[in-house]
């Protein structure tokens, strides 16, 4: 396939579809993305419909190369997304759309793709480390559902892997993490790391804290707790973020000491960085390299926050450049 001269990229999962075109430039990233939109899920009744209030914005007609990155399970052509009623049906779309090439991949592994462009001032140092080369790389990242992303070399190439890790089941550290399991186990059996790390999951978190504490739970959506947290008239709101934050840090270690991902931890996703601060003050770093014997293992492995936020755009392009 010859290198497209632009293409329409799509992040889609449970709650917004993000569009942009890419057209191939000689930065750092090797594309650069134009005519940015994003779109609540709920305000369209099918991702095609989203695609064609996009098309409206442009000041030309959509490209013929497209690549979705989509959080949803294929069946044939169809997708299902996880956390949403939408499905992509790619041969209705590409021929709605008229499109030449369309390409449909997991989100997160266009999240992994894309993470290898990002350059320092595209993340955060959340833990100091020296990464070795040769050894695999992991992105992972909360938003409406928990993704993973495996980034392996394989001598002079690369290969990535899009995971369902973050349906692994919950494994509480504390006496305090046993009861909120419990709490949880009332709606969700069995208990999986999405169910708190996730949206909804810092919700459950929120709610088991307001039972345990024997407070009036107050109803918060997920962005409301994270700004109530950087408050001081409701304490519980950041005692709901810092549980978060070491909950994944177990989690991230549990990968790293599994894949053998000594080439780096990258986290990503809607959440983490509206909540960089708590996260960079938490017991995230503690949590990560509590390994028993094995804790010496995850020792130099460096771990960075990403906070460009269209990393997944990136990712998308270069997946069907490389096509």
């Amino acid at each position: 396939m010859n290198a497209p001269k632009s293409i329409l990229v799509a992040d889609v999962g449970g709650t917004n579809a993000r569009f942009a075109i890419a057209t191939p430039d000689d930065s750092p990233m090797e594309f650069s993305l134009e005519h940015q939109q994003s779109f609540r899920a709920g305000d369209f009744d099918s991702l095609l419909g989203a695609v064609n209030a996009y098309g409206e914005y442009l000041p030309a007609r959509l490209p013929e190369q497209a690549c979705f990155a989509v959080a949803a399970q294929p069946s044939n052509y169809v997708y299902h997304f996880t956390n949403s009623p939408w499905q992509l049906d790619s041969q209705k779309i590409k021929t709605a759309l008229s499109l030449d090439t369309m390409m449909v991949v997991n989100d997160f592994k266009a999240m992994t793709s894309g993470a290898r462009f990002m350059q320092d001032k595209d993340r955060i140092l959340v833990r100091d480390g020296t990464a070795e080369p040769d050894a695999p790389l992991i992105v992972l990242g909360p938003g409406t559902g928990l993704g993973l992303g495996l980034l392996i070399p394989c001598d002079d190439k690369i290969r990535i892997i899009a995971t369902e890790g973050g349906h692994a089941a919950f494994a509480p550290q504390t006496e305090e993490e046993i009861e909120i399991l419990r709490l949880i186990m009332r709606e969700h059996k069995p208990v999986l790391f999405e169910h708190l790390l996730s949206g909804r999951g810092l919700v459950n978190i929120h709610r088991a804290l307001c039972l345990l504490a024997d407070k009036p739970r107050v109803s918060l959506r997920p962005s409301e707790i994270t700004a109530a947290a950087y408050g001081d008239d409701y304490p519980i709101a950041k005692k709901a973020v810092d549980v978060f934050c070491a909950i994944l840090g177990s989690f991230a270690g549990n990968v790293a000491v599994t894949t053998g991902a000594r080439g780096g931890v990258i986290l990503a996703g809607g959440i983490l960085p509206k909540i960089a601060d708590f996260l960079l003050k938490s017991d995230f770093n503690a949590r990560f390299s509590t390994k028993g014997p094995q804790e010496n293992y995850l020792a130099k492995v460096p771990v960075y926050l990403l906070t460009f936020d269209a990393t997944a755009l990136i990712g998308a392009a270069h997946l069907l450049r490389n096509a």
